[in-house]
This record gives C-alpha cells, structure tokens and sequence, in this order.
C-alpha cells in the first residue's frame, strides 16, 4: 500500500499546493548574510585564540621565535660561560672561541635587585671598530647612564659581533634572552651582503605564499603542527636540504675570495636579502617580547661624502662600446675634479650618468661635483644612488632603513634614527645633510664623536619612553664629564694605530683615497711614534706605487726607514719596489729580503723573493735553497714554483746545496740592524759566510754589501754613504779582484 504524498503534483502537472500556516503563527526570519558569514569566523577566531592560550600554556613557541626559516646554524657555541667572579660569585663571560669577533665582557649570572640590564647588538659599529667596547656607543652609555638616573644599576653588556649580520644578531638573541635581559639596543644593516647565500626554495616562491608563511610563523599552532608533521615524518626533508647552513665563524665573501671579485649585481638576491632583512627584526622583537625585554632598533648611519663605492658595475643591458665610453669619461671626469672644474666635470658625468645610470662610481662623482657647487640636495641623492649601486654593499641600504622604521612602527618598538640625527648635524654644521669623514672614520664606523652623540640620542630616547627617570643633574656638563673620562682613556698611539688599522683594510678593499685619508689622519694623530709611523707610511707607499709615483713612495719609505731602521715591513716594501725597472738596485733588495727571512723565518714570500732576486743576479746556489724553503713552508708560493724549474735548467749537471744557509744579525746600541750575514757549518764544525754579507748604516740604508763562496768572496763588493750613493764596486773570484767589462 503506498502512502500519500502531500506535495505530489496533481494530475495534468499543476504544481502542489503548499501547507498553509495555521492560523496566528509567524513565518520563520530568515538568517541575515553577514551574521552568516560573520559568526563562523568569529567561533573559529575564538577556538584559534584559546588554542594559542593553551598552546603557550604548554610552553609552544612561535616558529619566528626559534627558527629562521632563511637559514639555520650548525651549532650553538655560546657567546658567554659560567666563570668566578670578582667576589666569588658566578659571572658568565665572553667564552674564549669568540674573543676574535667579541669584546670581552662579563656579568652576573643573577641579576642584583635594582639592576637593569642592557644587550647592545649587532655588527662591529656596535663593537667598537675600529676600536673597541671603550669608545663605542656602548662605552659611552655604561658611562652616561648611571649619570642620568642614578636610581639604578645600570649594566651596559656589548654583544656586537664584527661582521654579524641581522640573522647572526637574532640567532645569538636565542640565548641572550636566558640571561634577565631589560632592554636590546639593536645596530644591524650593513653586513648582510658577506655571506653568500643562495635561500634555496625561497628565491622562486610566490609573494602571497611568503607573506602568508610569515604571518603563520608568528603564531603557536603552525609551530605545533610544524613539530607534529616532523615527528610523524610527513614533512618533506626537502626545504631543511635547501636551507644554508651557516657555522658560528663569519666566513664573508670577502675573506674567502680574493677580495671583491666575487661580487656581482644580483637584484633577486638583493630582494631576497631585504625580505630576510625584515624577518630577522622581527624574530629579534618576538625573542624580546618573550621575555618581557624592550628594544630600541637604531637605523644604521654611513659615510656618504667622503667614502667611494667599493665596486662599480655597469648597467645591465649596456654593450662593450659604451661601457668603454662610459670607463674614458668618469677617467675624464676624475682628472677634471683635481683641477676643480665643477662646472666641466659635472657635464661629463652628467651625460655619461644618463647611459649608465647604475655605475656607482658615476654617480660617486657626479655627488662630489654637486657638493662643491652647492647643488645639496641634488648631492644628497647622487650619493643616495651611489651607495645603493654599490656592488659590494657594505653599507644599508635605503631600502633597509625603511623596512626597519616599518618594523619599528608594526611592532611598535622605539626607534632611534641615526641616519636623520647626523644629517642634522651636517645641516647645522656644514649647511648641508650630507654626513662623511666629519662623523665617520670609513664607510660605517663612526668617530668617537658619532659614538657619543648616538649614546646621548639613546639616553633620551629611553627618558622619552619611561625606562630612565633623569635626576636634576642630568644636562651638558654630566655629558662633557662623560667624555672627558672617554676620551681620556685613548692616547694618540691607540688612535693612531686603529686609523693605521683602518686604511689597511680599505687598501686591501681597493679604496686607495679612503685608504689614504685614514693613513694620512693616522700620521697626524700619532706624530712620530714608531708602529703609527711604520704602518701608515707602509700603507701610503703602496698608494703611491700603486697610483704610478713610485719616486714618492721610496722617499716616504726612506724618512720613515730612518725613524724605524729595524722595521721589516718597510724593509719589504723598499726590495719589492726595487725590482721595479725604474729603480732595479738587486744588491739593495736582496739585503732588505735576506733581513726579513732572518727576521720572519716562517714567512714563505720573503724566501721566496729573497730567492728570485739572487737568482736574477746570477747567484743560483743560494737561489736555489731559499726557493725550495719558500716551497717548504707553502707548497702553493707561486713564484718559487715558477723560478725552480728555471734555475735546475740553468745549473744543469751541477748539484746545490739544498740546505739553506743560517742569517746572522747583529745590532748596533740603537737596535738597528749592522751586519748581516748567511753562516753555513763546514764538515769541521766551523762557520763560513757563504751567501751574501752585508752591513747597514744606522739609518737602515744599506752600507755595504759582498757576494760570498764558503767564506771567499766570489762575485761583487759594494759600498754606499748614508744617503744611499754608490762609492765603490769591485768584482771578485775566488777571493781575487777581477777587472770589471764596461757595463757590468
């Protein structure tokens, strides 16, 4: 029996009638759509936030907080370990490994009641370069703070690695926040083109995936569910493969490379770069925010005036013929600068600017014709562009102060901008924002003066924000007592070495006019003292030499020799520029080369030149052992690897003694070097010169100098003043004068 269906059609296809509403009662309303759409969402935000709450009851952190999706570290060697203290508590302290790229500082491992306890971060600004922690921003505020709010214990703790990027900076902030952090003062941005990193996957994942995985990184379920996957083995092992891996040392291009040859314009490296930027001052935030610590980010600051680009490259897309064109008018431009032809250089790089608009060097220029001018902010953005160009970018970038001021503005964290106080500072000084050697003695490292103002500027900065209460004392004067208690503890030798310091680093970066100004700043800071002296004249002569005034550079070496006679330094440069053509003197470099093996055993060049050169002097024997020596203490020395094979041609069926002959030195009262001689022991025990002799004025010239065969002369007998004049020469052999041919 089949049941009746009220809604059934009726016969003929009429549509069924529906029930009616019984009489009185209301017809159901109908669910508005965004309350439809609303509510949902709301109960899943409400399951989301107390899934978090019970998550972090749980102790499950954000992924942000305790990894970096970028790159990951293959150990965690801690930057401090327990040791005593002074009163014999437990301090922890700088641990040994990392005395290289630390200052050493200790502390507490219990923070007293009363303390606020400050982490200053970042590169080697932060450090101290190229000092150190004394007159760094982090010198001056363990100095000023106690000046400015004497309520509390002030401990200032610098952590600033020389060469850490902001990724090393987050990393070592995992274990700084176990140590009962109050504040992180952060100084990051210029390093983080020294590592080479290629980003695996990330580099080619779209921009709505990366922005969705960075907001999923900062919360607890994608951490609980990213554990979960992992102990379940259902996450692909792919992404960890693809992710660098990088040790505790800072292995930068520029160490592992011949120096800037490794560098090449890669814009989506540099995107990529400024993406990981961004993350790792976030993950800084979040590690503080976990355990309660502030952070005040500083925006980091460069020399802009007075400090070339490292690398220039040419436009992509440029054909040979006018990158040519390019290269002969910024030459052009250069020499038109040293007349001071303002107006003519800046036509020429004008129009070689707008070809190849992406030449750092070009735009370098075209900044300095413009200053000089007094076209300032026209100025400003030529330099702006020259430092953002640069190939080998060493300084932040724009792009990197925005992001950081974003951060800082997102997160709502304090943000002190150096950039824009030193600008201000040029503005009230100079009349234009343009910061350079005023404020900075490189590219990035400031003066003891930019240290300051930048430790003032964090002072009232942390008054602004309530961490410090400033007492009635708190003005001009207590700074000036600061810094006289600073500046106090450099003497002009300190000084002067780390300038002399500094522009060797910036000669082996190219950076010859930087390079020069440092060594020339060096010499007028420490006046005549000895190592200043010898290292920046050392430094200079190589500019010279290498600028083509070679007559400068041996006059240089010569008035420093006579302050330093003993200096082996400069006894290298002198041999090695004379073997230069234009002042070929091989006795005179061979006796300043037999000095520096006697003075640097291990050193393989020196035997290695030391070789060469009595080889070109027809001295083969001698030759011989000292380039096998050379090739003793490194297998690679080019040029003793070259020389050899040469000279057993040359020599033929005749056998060299292998064993190298022993210099010996002897001094004059001053120290100074006066003879020196190459002994070999005899089968009856005794010594004999067999070699070269040679003696040296007090003055470090040469004096004299004889050719030698198991005690014999054999070969040449010379003899010079004190100014370097030849009085005589006379040939030998087998200990008989022989008359000389004309032209020997």
């Amino acid at each position: 029996m089949t049941s009746k269906n009220p809604f059934r059609s009726k016969p003929g296809g009429e549509a069924p009638t529906p029930p009616q509403q019984p009489p009185g009662k209301k017809s159901p309303k109908r669910t508005p759509l965004w309350q439809a759409i609303v509510l949902p969402l709301a109960s899943i935000l409400a399951f989301f936030l107390l899934l978090e709450g019970a998550l972090a009851l749980f102790g499950i952190k954000p992924v942000l907080k305790t990894e970096d999706p970028f790159v990951g570290f293959a150990s965690n060697a801690p930057l401090f370990v327990p040791a005593p203290g002074p009163r014999g508590d437990q301090w922890l302290l700088t641990a040994q490994n990392k005395r290289g790229y630390f200052n050493v500082q200790g502390f507490p491992q219990t923070k007293a009641p009363g303390t606020y306890r400050i982490f200053t971060l970042g590169g080697s600004t932060t450090y101290g370069r190229p000092y150190d922690d004394k007159t760094s921003f982090s010198g001056w505020l363990r100095e000023l703070l106690p000046m400015a709010d004497s309520s509390r214990d002030w401990e200032v703790i610098n952590a600033g690695g020389i060469s850490y990027a902001s990724y090393r900076v987050a990393h070592l902030m995992e274990e700084l926040i176990n140590y009962q952090p109050d504040i992180f003062i952060i100084y990051t941005g210029d390093n983080e083109f020294l590592e080479d990193r290629t980003y695996g996957q990330i580099r080619d994942m779209s921009p709505l995936v990366k922005n969705t995985v960075s907001v999923l990184n900062k919360t607890r379920t994608w951490a609980a569910m990213n554990s979960a996957m992992r102990s379940l083995g259902l996450q692909a092992q792919e992404e960890e493969q693809n992710r660098d891996t990088l040790g505790d040392r800072v292995d930068t291009i520029l160490d592992l490379t011949v120096g800037l040859g490794q560098y090449r314009r890669d814009d989506a490296l540099r995107e990529n770069i400024l993406k990981h930027y961004r993350l790792s001052l976030e993950r800084m935030v979040a590690l503080a925010r976990s355990v309660d610590a502030e952070v005040i980010f500083v925006s980091p600051a460069s020399s802009q005036n007075d400090c070339t680009p490292f690398k220039s490259q040419h436009t992509p897309g440029l054909d040979p013929a006018a990158q040519r064109r390019s290269e002969q008018m910024l030459a052009q431009a250069k020499d038109t600068l040293r007349t001071e032809d303002w107006q003519k250089a800046l036509g020429i790089l004008e129009t070689a600017a707008a070809a190849d608009p992406r030449h750092a060097e070009l735009q370098y220029r075209r900044g300095q014709a413009l200053l000089a001018m007094g076209r300032y902010e026209e100025a400003k953005d030529a330099f702006r562009i020259a430092s953002d160009e640069d190939v080998c970018p060493l300084r932040a970038l724009t792009p990197m102060n925005q992001i950081l001021k974003n951060v800082a503005s997102e997160e709502r964290v304090a943000l002190v901008d150096y950039v824009d106080i030193l600008e201000r500072q040029m503005q009230a000084k100079k009349g234009y924002p343009i910061p350079g050697a005023e404020l900075f003695l490189d590219h990035v490292h400031p003066t003891i003066e930019g240290h300051k103002i930048l430790a003032v500027a964090l002072v009232d900065e942390m008054i602004n924000h309530g961490m410090v209460q400033p007492g009635a004392n708190w003005n001009d004067r207590a700074i000036a007592k600061v810094a006289a208690i600073i500046e106090g503890q450099i003497d002009s030798e300190t000084h002067g070495q780390a300038l002399a310091n500094l522009a060797r680093v910036l000669l082996w970066a190219g950076k010859l006019e930087d390079a020069a100004r440092s060594a020339r700043l060096a010499q007028e800071t420490a006046g005549d003292i000895r190592q200043v002296a010898v290292d920046s004249a050392s430094i200079l002569s190589s500019i010279y030499v290498r600028q083509g005034q070679l007559e400068r550079a041996m006059q240089l070496l010569y008035a420093t020799l006579a302050k330093a006679p003993g200096a082996i330094e400069l006894h290298l440069k002198l041999a090695e520029n004379l073997l230069e053509p234009q002042f070929l003197q091989l006795e005179k470099a061979a006796a300043s080369f037999l000095l520096v093996t006697q003075q640097m055993p291990s050193f393989d060049r020196g035997h290695s030149l030391y070789g060469y050169t009595m080889s070109k002097r027809g001295r083969l024997d001698v030759a011989y052992a000292s380039l096998l020596e050379a090739l003793r203490l490194n297998p690679n020395n080019t040029r003793a690897k070259a020389t050899l094979p040469k000279i057993r041609q040359m020599m033929g069926s005749q056998t060299a003694n292998p064993q190298l002959a022993q210099p010996m030195l002897s001094l004059y009262p001053s120290q100074a070097p006066m003879t020196l001689s190459q002994m070999r022991r005899t089968a009856d025990g005794r010594f004999v010169i067999d070699g070269i002799k040679v003696e040296f004025h007090e003055n470090g010239r040469l004096k004299s100098f004889a050719d030698m065969s198991k005690g014999t002369l054999n070969g040449f007998e010379m003899t010079w003043d004190s100014h370097g004049r030849l009085l005589s020469r006379q040939a030998y052999q087998n200990g008989s004068p022989v008359d000389l041919k004309p032209g020997t």
